[in-house]
Protein backbone atom coordinates (compact mmCIF):
# COMPACT_ATOMS: atom_id res chain seq x y z
CA UNK A 1 0.00 0.00 0.00
CA UNK A 2 1.88 3.43 -1.15
CA UNK A 3 5.23 1.41 -0.73
CA UNK A 4 4.48 -0.15 2.70
CA UNK A 5 4.96 -3.72 2.73
CA UNK A 6 2.73 -4.92 6.00
CA UNK A 7 2.09 -8.67 6.49
CA UNK A 8 -1.37 -10.04 6.74
CA UNK A 9 -1.15 -11.08 10.33
CA UNK A 10 0.19 -7.17 11.17
CA UNK A 11 -2.74 -6.27 9.18
CA UNK A 12 -5.21 -8.25 11.27
CA UNK A 13 -3.15 -7.28 14.48
CA UNK A 14 -3.66 -3.58 14.01
CA UNK A 15 -7.39 -3.96 12.81
CA UNK A 16 -8.49 -5.66 15.88
CA UNK A 17 -6.04 -3.38 17.95
CA UNK A 18 -8.11 -0.29 16.69
CA UNK A 19 -11.70 -2.66 16.52
CA UNK A 20 -11.20 -2.99 20.79
CA UNK A 21 -9.79 0.85 21.39
CA UNK A 22 -13.28 1.65 19.33
CA UNK A 23 -15.46 -0.31 21.27
CA UNK A 24 -13.88 0.48 24.58
CA UNK A 25 -13.33 4.36 23.31
CA UNK A 26 -17.52 4.08 22.51
CA UNK A 27 -18.47 1.86 25.69
CA UNK A 28 -16.80 4.65 27.77
CA UNK A 29 -18.60 7.84 26.30
CA UNK A 30 -21.36 6.57 25.28
CA UNK A 31 -23.15 3.97 27.29
CA UNK A 32 -24.55 4.65 30.79
CA UNK A 33 -22.40 1.75 32.28
CA UNK A 34 -19.27 3.71 30.83
CA UNK A 35 -20.22 6.89 32.29
CA UNK A 36 -20.59 5.16 35.74
CA UNK A 37 -17.42 3.83 35.40
CA UNK A 38 -15.87 6.80 34.82
CA UNK A 39 -17.43 8.78 37.70
CA UNK A 40 -16.52 5.71 40.08
CA UNK A 41 -12.55 5.97 39.17
CA UNK A 42 -13.28 10.09 39.66
CA UNK A 43 -14.81 10.01 43.02
CA UNK A 44 -16.27 6.27 44.43
CA UNK A 45 -17.74 8.00 47.52
CA UNK A 46 -19.69 10.78 45.03
CA UNK A 47 -20.62 7.53 43.28
CA UNK A 48 -21.64 5.34 46.02
CA UNK A 49 -23.85 8.28 47.15
CA UNK A 50 -25.24 8.70 43.44
CA UNK A 51 -26.82 5.16 43.64
CA UNK A 52 -23.78 3.58 41.51
CA UNK A 53 -22.47 0.48 42.47
CA UNK A 54 -18.48 0.67 42.99
CA UNK A 55 -17.85 -2.77 43.57
CA UNK A 56 -19.59 -4.51 41.58
CA UNK A 57 -17.63 -1.25 38.77
CA UNK A 58 -14.74 -2.47 39.95
CA UNK A 59 -15.09 -6.20 38.90
CA UNK A 60 -16.50 -5.20 35.84
CA UNK A 61 -13.40 -3.07 35.15
CA UNK A 62 -10.78 -5.56 36.43
CA UNK A 63 -12.81 -8.13 34.40
CA UNK A 64 -12.60 -5.97 31.42
CA UNK A 65 -8.82 -5.02 31.73
CA UNK A 66 -8.33 -8.06 31.86
CA UNK A 67 -10.22 -9.34 28.76
CA UNK A 68 -8.42 -6.78 27.24
CA UNK A 69 -4.97 -7.68 28.24
CA UNK A 70 -5.76 -11.69 26.77
CA UNK A 71 -6.93 -10.09 23.39
CA UNK A 72 -3.27 -8.55 23.57
CA UNK A 73 -1.77 -11.36 24.34
CA UNK A 74 -3.36 -12.93 21.72
CA UNK A 75 -2.71 -10.79 19.35
CA UNK A 76 1.16 -10.48 20.14
CA UNK A 77 1.95 -14.28 20.41
CA UNK A 78 2.02 -15.12 17.02
CA UNK A 79 4.52 -12.05 15.74
CA UNK A 80 6.60 -12.08 19.14
CA UNK A 81 8.29 -15.10 21.29
CA UNK A 82 6.01 -15.10 24.64
CA UNK A 83 8.16 -15.33 27.57
CA UNK A 84 9.29 -14.52 30.90
CA UNK A 85 10.91 -11.66 29.84
CA UNK A 86 7.75 -9.88 28.48
CA UNK A 87 7.54 -7.40 31.34
CA UNK A 88 9.89 -5.49 29.17
CA UNK A 89 7.08 -4.69 26.71
CA UNK A 90 4.24 -4.23 30.28
CA UNK A 91 6.91 -1.54 31.31
CA UNK A 92 6.31 0.46 27.60
CA UNK A 93 3.47 -0.27 27.48
CA UNK A 94 2.75 1.97 30.76
CA UNK A 95 5.05 4.57 29.40
CA UNK A 96 2.99 4.87 26.52
CA UNK A 97 0.10 4.94 29.07
CA UNK A 98 1.53 7.94 30.88
CA UNK A 99 2.61 9.84 27.73
CA UNK A 100 -0.60 9.47 26.37
CA UNK A 101 -2.36 10.72 29.39
CA UNK A 102 -4.02 8.80 31.94
CA UNK A 103 -7.90 8.84 31.63
CA UNK A 104 -7.42 9.21 27.98
CA UNK A 105 -8.19 6.14 25.68
CA UNK A 106 -7.30 8.44 22.22
CA UNK A 107 -4.17 9.61 24.21
CA UNK A 108 -3.00 6.02 25.38
CA UNK A 109 -3.12 5.32 21.31
CA UNK A 110 -0.84 8.69 20.89
CA UNK A 111 1.44 7.89 23.87
CA UNK A 112 2.17 4.19 21.89
CA UNK A 113 2.30 5.76 18.13
CA UNK A 114 4.74 7.90 19.61
CA UNK A 115 6.85 5.00 21.01
CA UNK A 116 6.46 2.91 18.87
CA UNK A 117 8.44 5.67 16.21
CA UNK A 118 10.68 6.85 18.69
CA UNK A 119 11.82 3.42 19.26
CA UNK A 120 11.75 2.39 15.70
CA UNK A 121 13.66 5.46 14.76
CA UNK A 122 16.22 5.40 17.45
CA UNK A 123 17.15 1.70 16.66
CA UNK A 124 17.82 2.83 12.79
CA UNK A 125 19.71 6.37 13.49
CA UNK A 126 20.27 6.41 17.27
CA UNK A 127 23.37 4.46 18.64
CA UNK A 128 24.00 0.97 19.99
CA UNK A 129 21.42 0.20 22.69
CA UNK A 130 19.69 3.53 22.33
CA UNK A 131 16.63 1.56 21.49
CA UNK A 132 16.15 0.02 24.70
CA UNK A 133 16.02 3.41 26.22
CA UNK A 134 14.47 5.56 23.89
CA UNK A 135 11.03 4.97 25.61
CA UNK A 136 11.99 5.82 28.76
CA UNK A 137 13.60 9.28 27.58
CA UNK A 138 10.86 10.41 25.96
CA UNK A 139 8.93 9.39 29.04
CA UNK A 140 10.43 11.77 30.97
CA UNK A 141 10.90 14.45 28.37
CA UNK A 142 6.80 14.68 28.09
CA UNK A 143 6.10 14.29 31.42
CA UNK A 144 9.04 17.62 31.83
CA UNK A 145 6.60 19.43 29.24
CA UNK A 146 3.61 18.21 29.88
CA UNK A 147 2.95 16.91 33.42
CA UNK A 148 -0.48 15.22 32.51
CA UNK A 149 0.91 13.38 29.48
CA UNK A 150 0.23 14.63 25.51
CA UNK A 151 -3.85 14.38 25.97
CA UNK A 152 -4.16 14.11 29.36
CA UNK A 153 -6.81 15.46 31.34
CA UNK A 154 -6.40 18.50 34.79
CA UNK A 155 -8.36 16.84 37.55
CA UNK A 156 -6.72 18.92 40.16
CA UNK A 157 -9.19 20.80 42.71
CA UNK A 158 -8.21 24.22 43.97
CA UNK A 159 -8.39 24.41 48.01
Amino acid sequence: VGGLVIADLNLVIIVAALLVTLALFYFLRRSALGVAVQAASQNQLAAYLSGIRVKRLNSLVWGLSGAISATGGLLLAPIALVDIGLWFVMLKAMAALVVGGFGSVPGAVVGGLVIGLVEQFSGVYGPEGFKDIAAYCVLIAVLVVYPRGILGEAHGRRV
